[in-house]
């Protein structure tokens, strides 16, 4: 199997043109905790080509890098992969410990009351069965 993230703005024209798209976000600040319980949604994402893979994906950013471009992972970055085609599969990965870590529930792995989060880059994930370079 092979995967590349490659480095695109996403732009609604160039979002429909691919199968599969990917939002790289990082922790730039915090929040200050309010009182009034945020109710997150804890649904994973449904079955589909992303979760038959997933542990693949994350064999292999775990050991090389799959983006387009330099990257070196800090803890509590968070990368969404997502299907265009069927918007509730995606695969969602938090960086801890040294380690990307699949977040099946949405903020059960991080503190979404507290975290500010920012887009780093986005893309365009190319996913291949086979050993065939992009």
């Amino acid at each position: 199997m092979k995967i590349l993230l490659e480095e695109k703005i996403l732009e609604k024209q160039s979002r429909n043109k691919s199968k599969f798209y990917w939002i790289l976000e990082t922790i730039t600040g915090k929040t200050e905790t309010s009182d009034a319980a945020e109710d997150f949604d804890l649904i994973g994402s449904e079955t589909g080509y992303l979760q038959t893979i997933k542990e693949e994906i994350i064999e292999m950013i775990n050991s090389e890098n799959i983006f387009s471009f330099d990257y070196e992972p800090k803890e509590g970055d968070y990368l969404s992969i997502k299907n265009n085609l069927r918007k509730n599969e995606y695969l969602n990965l938090i960086f801890l410990s040294n380690t990307w870590v699949e977040e099946i529930y949405m903020c059960s792995l991080r503190e979404c009351d507290t975290d500010i989060y920012t887009t780093i880059k986005t893309g365009v994930a190319f996913i291949s069965e086979n050993e065939v370079f992009f």
